[in-house]
């Protein structure tokens, strides 16, 4: 796994709260069924945990021992809506388009590589281990 380049590309998104908000408009539009989980008006403070752990991915992806708790946390808080890895993959999908597309320019094959495997490999395995 590329974890320099995730930590580039996160590195380049200006304004992580704003991508935050535009990726949830994204997966609310690609994927509607998910909008009744959430309030009409997002949350600051839920919108300001995404960035975070983002972020801390972004840093430590290659240490799961560090962020581990953490992920596990969001996924034992994510149990009551069962989730099944197609939603995580929903959200994987959506998460690295949205990344593409705020980067334009700044995004290639090499960092969607390295984003799907952050997800495929430290990701969704720690959320769902939180979960189950």
């Amino acid at each position: 796994m590329n974890t320099e380049l995730i930590a580039e590309t996160w590195g380049a998104i200006d304004d992580p709260m704003a991508f935050v908000e535009s990726f949830y408009a994204r997966f609310f539009e690609r994927f509607p069924g998910y909008r009744a989980h959430f309030p009409q008006q997002l949350d600051p403070g839920h919108l300001e945990k995404m960035v975070q752990t983002m972020a801390l991915v972004a840093r430590l992806s290659e240490d799961r021992g560090t962020i581990a708790p953490h992920v596990h946390k969001l996924g034992a808080a994510h149990k009551p809506y069962a989730l099944e890895p197609k939603d995580l993959a929903n959200f994987k999908t959506v998460f690295v388009e949205a990344l593409s597309l705020r980067l334009g320019a700044g995004w290639s094959p090499a960092a969607a590589q390295a984003w799907d495997q952050a997800f495929e490999e430290v990701i969704i395995p720690l959320m769902r281990e939180g979960g189950a």
